[in-house]
């Protein structure tokens, strides 16, 4: 789609990853005008991925951050739904729950302590969300007994999605109402006009950054204490045919999640050093073997997709969600990192609040971008 230099709108999206779609699907909702810039195409990076695990942070030591994770777990089932019902797409989103072998005995303690805590930190009206131990797989070979010797933890809570189905199904949702530019760069300005690759420029009322790594070096002249540093992950495609209500499996960093078509996505590595960061290579064949020896069910299933990007981790952890101090009409919302596909609806919500005039959304204190400017909370 090509814009008019002289167009001017309520809220421009820079990103168009799955946080940037959100922003723009929930503007859209509240009746702002939005431009979407994407320098690639829409969800290309890291959004594009395979697993989609819906995980709960452990319910235990528990503070802000897992409390807004957790709301946000809650509140996606519903949202999943609607994006079906306006887009006509599989979402795949299911609450299959997690199981988590515990393989030494200290475990054992450990484990009774996470049950414990989440009958108090999961407890709902009329939703029976738990934690329980189990001596053998609830599935047989799902995981094989000899990852889990001293038996295992699952929830109920632990759900699943298919991150092309729900990119796709907001990207569906938002065409016809958001003017939506891919391989369009573009440059943020000193007066916050941005700049477009033929030169032309666009003005908008309010900027939301939410363009990954990339969201650094377009903010660097604003607030140039925000950084963050590239995490290389990669996972494959299982062609198996198997139940798609067995719960994820996560044991020693690998995952195990079966989708609605019944194939199984497994990874992921996360990987500080790499020399590609879009290229598989042996670490990915590694979690293969891991994921066929940890669940023998999968047997001898053919890779069907093997995928690699790079996620963007802030220096500080959190994500930065929220107005840019000092600069009035700019906003950040990106850093999800491993729990993005969990959280992005609230982060968007959340930076939305003050642009639509809604109450403020209750966030972390770490999340707040004045905070990490000001290292309250100091960079890790």
């Amino acid at each position: 789609m090509s814009i008019s230099a002289s167009k001017n709108y309520d809220l421009a999206v820079i990103g168009g990853g799955v946080v940037g779609l959100w922003c723009a699907y929930l503007g859209a909702k509240a009746g702002l005008k939005i431009a979407l810039f994407e320098a690639n195409t829409i969800a290309s990076g890291a959004s594009g991925g395979l697993l989609g695990a819906l995980m709960p942070h452990m319910p235990t030591q528990w503070y802000e951050k897992k409390q807004f994770q957790f709301e946000a777990l809650i509140d996606l089932e519903p949202f999943a739904q609607q994006l079906e019902a306006e887009s006509g797409i599989d979402c795949g989103y299911a609450r299959v729950g997690r199981i988590l072998p515990l393989s030494l005995p200290e475990h054992e303690i450990e484990a009774k302590q996470k049950c414990d805590a989440a009958a108090i930190q999961w407890a709902r009206p009329n939703r029976n969300y738990e934690m329980r131990t189990v001596k053998k797989p609830t599935h047989p070979n799902w995981p094989h007994e000899d990852v889990m010797p001293h038996g295992a933890t699952i929830d109920n809570f632990s759900a699943r999605i298919n991150p092309r189905g729900v990119t796709s199904a907001l990207l569906r949702c938002i065409s016809d109402k958001v003017d939506i530019l891919e391989n369009s760069p573009v440059e943020l300005q000193a007066d916050k006009s941005l700049k477009m690759p033929d030169g032309g420029h666009i003005i908008a009322r309010d900027i939301i950054v939410t363009a990954g790594l990339n969201s650094f070096d377009l903010l660097q002249p604003f607030v140039p204490s925000l950084s963050g540093r590239p995490i290389k992950g990669q996972a494959a495609m299982l062609d198996t045919k198997l139940d798609p209500q067995l719960p994820v499996v996560h044991q020693a960093g690998v995952y195990l999640i079966v989708h609605n078509d019944g194939r199984t996505a497994v990874g992921s590595t996360s990987e500080r050093e790499f020399e590609d960061g879009h290229t598989t290579d042996h670490l990915l064949e590694e979690v293969i073997e891991k994921a066929r020896r940890i669940c023998p069910l999968v047997g001898n299933a053919p890779v069907v997709e093997r995928w690699a990007s790079l996620r963007m981790q802030p220096y500080g952890r959190d994500p930065l969600v929220g107005p840019v101090p000092e600069h009035e009409g700019l906003h950040i919302c990106t850093g999800g990192f491993k729990i993005t596909f969990g959280i992005a609806h609230r982060m968007a919500a959340a930076v939305l609040a003050p642009i639509i005039g809604n109450p403020a959304l209750e966030m972390p204190p770490s999340f707040q971008v004045e905070n990490r400017v000001n290292h309250i909370f100091p960079r890790t």
